[in-house]
């Protein structure tokens, strides 16, 4: 678990941890230099807690991605699951979501469904993999063994709902530098050189609240179209080249280590990689970019890596 100023919410995620049928063996928390009342809370918690609980207190902000990347390495059991600070879990979450890896030694991860509530935990009508556009043809190419085919155009599992197998700590530490990529960079590079599960239950209550650093909720047209602008604003494919090319080259170091990177998976990312670089440097002239749109939808690029015509409307549309 990773904490900042965490408010209201943490007592409540805590103690949905506490409740759980099969308790974890530790909880690993790293807080990013809170200023509320967190540090206390976690520290009375620590006191009575049934499982062991290590405290680690950065002496400066790292931000998200890099403490999920400190918690993660200070974690010594075989599974590990990660845990966001207001959420609250379901009692059988660690039970199901561990026996499913124990049941399948092949899997490398399993990540499961939540149910997205507001701030008093009332549903909202929706769920996570509704929020993420994870639809079921997506969820029968993962359970047929083509995660990588999903995760290379979207990220479909929320950190809060994974467990994944220590083992593979070489492939997957260090994270990249990169921002906001700790849960998107956990699935992918677990897929190039292992299967990866899904259970359909909601295992967690997802709060949405003022404060979210991240809110997964579902957005009607106009907005879809919004967040189409702010991604070419931010510059996403420059960060979806540079995300790549880091599991690129992972898969290139892991090799060395007894691990064997899917070949499907490897030219995937490199398929990647390319589109991603061709989107990145368009032109903004119209007629300029027409050729490169033109190559990409008769090469498919854009359903291969992207959201098919929604992407092919942004680059005609919105540059």
């Amino acid at each position: 678990m990773t904490t900042y100023n965490a408010g209201p919410w943490l007592a409540e995620q805590l103690a949905s941890i506490a409740l759980q049928n099969r308790l974890p063996d530790e909880l690993v928390v790293c807080d990013d230099g809170s200023t509320d009342g967190t540090i206390a809370a976690l520290e009375r918690f620590k006191a009575d807690a049934p499982f062991e609980v290590k405290l680690e207190l950065n002496r400066e902000n790292l931000t998200t991605t890099p403490n999920f990347e400190k918690a993660v390495s200070l974690c010594r059991g075989e599974f590990i699951l990660l845990a966001d600070q207001d959420d609250v879990w379901h009692a059988d979450k660690i039970e199901k979501l561990v026996d499913e890896l124990e049941a399948n030694p092949d899997a490398g991860a399993v990540f499961s469904n939540g149910r997205v509530v507001n701030e008093a935990l009332e549903p909202l009508g929706y769920n996570l993999w509704d929020s993420l556009w994870f639809h079921p043809r997506e969820r029968d190419q993962v359970r047929a063994g083509r995660a990588a085919e999903v995760f290379v155009k979207h990220v479909v599992a929320a950190g809060t709902t994974l467990a994944f197998r220590s083992r593979y700590r070489d492939v997957y530490l260090p994270f990249p530098d990169l921002h906001d990529c700790h849960d998107a960079w956990l699935v992918f590079s677990i897929a190039g050189v292992a299967d990866i599960r899904i259970l359909e239950e909601n295992l967690i209550e997802y709060r949405l609240h003022g404060a979210n650093q991240f809110g997964l909720q579902r957005f009607n047209l106009r907005e879809q179209l919004g967040k189409a602008r702010e991604q070419l604003a931010i510059g996403a494919f420059e960060h979806n080249v540079k995300f790549f090319q880091a599991a690129s080259e992972r898969f290139r170091a892991v090799a060395d280590k007894g691990f064997h990177p899917r070949r499907s998976v490897v030219d995937l990312t490199e398929g990647k990689i390319r589109h991603a670089g061709l989107r990145n440097r368009m032109n903004s002239g119209f007629f300029a970019r027409l050729p490169t749109i033109a190559q990409e939808v008769l090469n498919r690029g854009y359903w291969r890596f992207g959201y098919g015509s929604k992407s092919v409307a942004q680059d005609l549309f919105l540059r």
